[in-house]
């Protein structure tokens, strides 16, 4: 690959403390141009020690997680016990924009370099901390991992099969999501710093951040009193049971049969494909499906429509139901596996993967996705940092200062910023609620005609456009700005909104933009500062860019739904199509930077986000380990390669659970003692994780019958004084009684026009001289309109009038 040295974020100076919780976000900070300077304790990183090793043997440089993770830094070896290096971290903290930290809260301020301290010798410095729980609160001081980070957010207890324990995915997803939202919080707090002179503490919570997998639960759940159930491969939708993943001749697919009216043409292809082979029963080809409506079906119709799309499925390969989803728009794809992913074609149209320059280990070459979002501001510039070869410090100049700076705030960090937003669903409008949480003016461009889907995904048929509780928690601090964009007349009110936006973000179809007019090409002429973002499942450009698809497709294809579930079951997929969680703040994440990088340069920019190549980027890992080793890593339950036990375990009540991981043998102990040592437990091989990994199930299987018969609050808590990683697996209800979120605001209260009192969720981030802001629910569909169009265009008012009438305003 040839090397490409500029970036968004050339020049900025970051220091990475993190442990394997915050690797990615330093790897996305790098990718995007800034000079991350990795410190390791003496010995390295522990991440270095985790296989599997590119050649078998475990070498500090050869561990595919540090590859992965860690991905265009530079390495230094500080010793934090030692004043000598102390001093050294303070002196380049002293050079720094931005230090990232994982330590538990508090532990840096024993030896003198705390982000109060570190900010007292730098008051520029952006100290970002990412933790488990957070920083402060009853949970804030408390041991954490990916599962038990997952147990706590409701995630885990809603995915898996109901008659067995909740499941996470194979990879530490909640590491990926906190990578990005730290990302986020840090260029927020870097935009602050432009208005103010001064850095803050930035604070990110992985259990508050997984919250947002959930696809707004834990909010409806506080309506309508539920706690979540599992439904493995299944969808509960009302009364019924849906089938979504489905076998097929050599794999699993995914197939919906709800999703509102997007699905229709879809189904009726499906049904035509299925006929031209001789397999569409009159069950299907009489039905009228113009007006489906998944919502109003009752258990007998699902399965008299299930059953022979099943059998169909069967006769036909992965590849075959994929080829005919793209040539005729099917919903439909597979659940793919790293061969499948390393082999696509529009991932190999759109250059995703690379071969980095000093990268031959044991004689192997590896592929690295290039990055988050095909934009050349953003790219992977070299390989990990090898333990033997440390840097001196910065060599770089330092991040530039803004051309112009702007006004220091009075209401959010972002307040003065005009966001245009034409998008539904979560890609587009969950990117935009960083930016309106925290004071920027964001307009929803939709129409009775083209209604955002949430606003019908879950309609009864009365057609209440307002009533719906999954619009309204997404989309909150927004205005709503009715326009028909099928008329002439409303697309020229759209190009004037164009003209007035600082950023414009848009998730159709590709193409619909370029169609109206509205490319970036076009509109760069008029607007160069415009700052635009398409993010759509596969991309702009690419053979498979027409394909359609909701997050269940992006997280089928992007592999992680083959990398959840148990090996004697189909695959299942995180609950809440992952894609839709990871893409929004790799969206935001970019338009944060270009923001910065308008501001240095006056120039603005146009980023394609694929929502599928956010989910590949994170499992860099993944891919990057079955091409050191030639094996699949696919579901394998709760189980960790590295760790034993570790799993979710029963305790007394109806489903209920407790996650726990033992990551060493000094855990083991402890839980042994807590355990009182049962004589199961004293085998000599259980002293080592090697040994317990060997006996794995015997080990769960005595774990298991200690924990069966104990109240989980009441064990969860012995196992945290005893200081092991465990958690309870929180379900909606308990979600919305924990304290850790209560502490730190997670659920705050609005009052909708039609839907009344509801609670609304923060994000992941706090920061610490910027507090989040709920100032208005989400709008009612074209309730802004006359404000809109009146008063930031300076329409008059008759104008306004017969533009109304005329349903181009509505």
């Amino acid at each position: 690959m040839t090397q490409n040295t500029e970036g968004c974020l050339t020049g900025l100076r970051v220091l990475d403390l993190t442990d394997e919780l915050g690797h990615f976000a330093g790897r996305i900070l790098a990718d995007l141009g800034a000079e991350v300077i990795k410190i390791e304790p003496p010995g390295g990183d522990p991440a270095r020690r985790k296989g599997p090793f590119v050649g078998g043997e475990p070498q500090p440089d050869h561990g595919v997680q540090w590859l992965a993770r860690n991905a265009g830094k530079r390495g230094l070896t500080l010793d934090l016990r030692v004043p000598a290096d102390v001093d050294r971290l303070r002196a380049l903290a002293r050079e720094a924009d931005v230090l990232i930290e994982s330590f538990a809260p508090g532990e840096l301020d024993r030896v003198g370099v705390g982000p109060g301290a570190l900010r007292d010798l730098n008051p520029r410095l952006v100290v970002c901390s990412i933790t488990p729980f957070g920083q402060g609160g009853p949970a804030g001081g408390r041991r954490g991992s990916d599962l038990t980070a997952i147990a706590s957010s409701g995630n885990l207890f809603m995915t898996g099969d109901a008659d067995r324990a909740p499941l996470r995915c194979a990879f530490p997803v909640s590491h990926y999501h906190s990578g990005a939202e730290a990302a986020v919080g840090i260029l927020t707090a870097l935009w602050d710093r432009d208005r103010t002179g001064h850095g803050q503490h930035v604070d990110v919570s992985l259990q508050e951040t997984m919250l947002v997998t959930l696809m707004s639960h834990p909010s409806q759940a506080w309506v309508l009193k539920y706690r979540g159930q599992r439904s493995g491969a299944h969808n509960r939708v009302g009364e019924t049971v849906q089938r979504e993943i489905w076998p097929c001749k050599d794999g699993y697919v995914t197939f919906a049969l709800r999703g509102g009216p997007a699905r229709i043409p879809g189904l009726i292809a499906l049904v035509n494909y299925m006929d031209e082979h001789g397999m569409a029963p009159a069950v299907l080809k009489e039905r009228d499906w113009k007006t489906y409506n998944h919502n109003r079906l009752t258990q007998e119709e699902v399965d008299a429509i299930a059953a022979p799309i099943a059998a169909f499925f069967r006769t036909k390969t992965m590849r075959e139901l994929y080829d005919t989803a793209c040539e005729r728009h099917l919903m439909l794809a597979p659940a793919n596996t790293e061969p499948e992913v390393l082999a696509s074609r529009q991932l190999a149209a759109r250059d995703f993967f690379v071969e980095l320059d000093g990268d031959a280990h044991a004689g192997r070459r590896f592929h690295y996705p290039v990055s988050f979002a095909n934009w050349p501001l953003t790219r992977i510039r070299h390989t990990a940092p090898a333990l033997a070869r440390p840097v001196a410090g910065f060599s770089g100049g330092g991040f530039a200062p803004p051309r112009q700076a702007p006004p220091p705030r009075r209401g959010g960090i972002y307040e003065g910023l005009k966001i245009l937003e034409f998008g539904a669903g979560a890609a587009a409008p969950l990117a935009t609620r960083y930016f309106g949480d925290q004071g920027a003016t964001v307009i929803k461009i939709e129409s009775r005609q083209r209604p955002d889907f949430l606003r019908v995904l879950r309609d009864d048929g009365s057609g209440k456009l307002d009533a719906s509780l999954f619009f309204a928690i997404l989309n909150c601090n927004k205005l709503s700005a009715g326009l028909n964009l099928r008329d002439p007349r409303g697309l020229d009110l759209a190009r004037r909104l164009i003209g007035w936006a600082d950023v414009v973000i848009e998730n159709f179809a590709p193409g619909v933009m370029q169609k109206w007019g509205f490319d970036y090409e076009r509109l760069k002429g008029d607007h160069p500062g415009l700052i635009m973002v398409s993010t759509c499942l596969w991309g702009q450009t690419g053979p498979e860019r027409a394909y359609p698809g909701f997050g269940g497709q992006g997280s089928a294809l992007a592999g992680y739904n083959y990398l959840t579930g148990w090996p004697d079951r189909e695959p299942l997929g995180p609950f809440g199509t992952i894609t839709d969680s990871l893409s929004p703040r790799f969206a935001a994440t970019a338009i944060a930077a270009a923001l910065l990088r308008r501001a240095r340069t006056g120039e603005g920019a146009y980023i394609d986000v694929s929502q599928v190549e956010t989910g590949v980027y994170c499992l860099t890992e993944w891919l990057l380990g079955y091409e050191a080793t030639g094996r699949t890593a696919g579901r394998d339950g709760n189980r960790s390669a590295h760790a034993a036990p570790h799993g979710v375990f029963p305790v007394a009540g109806e489903d209920r659970w407790i996650a726990l991981a033992v990551h060493d043998d000094g855990d083991w102990a402890r839980l042994r003692a807590v355990m009182g040592r049962p004589d199961w437990a004293a085998r000599a091989d259980f002293d080592t994780v090697a040994g317990r990994l060997r006996a794995v199930e015997t080990v769960e299987k005595g774990v298991a019958e200690w924990t069966a018969s104990q109240s989980a609050e009441a064990l969860v808590a012995t196992l945290l004084e005893a200081g092991l990683d465990a958690a309870l697996v929180e379900d909606m209800q308990d979600i919305l009684g924990d304290p850790q979120l209560a502490h730190r605001g997670h659920f705050q209260r609005l009052n909708h026009p039609v839907i009344g009192e509801h609670v609304v969720e923060a994000n992941g981030i706090r920061f610490s001289a910027s507090p989040h802001r709920f100032t208005r629910p989400a709008p009612c569909l074209a309730a802004d309109s006359a404000y809109v169009y009146g008063e930031i265009l300076g329409l008059p008012r008759a104008e306004l009038d017969e533009l109304t009438a005329a349903g181009v305003l509505s």
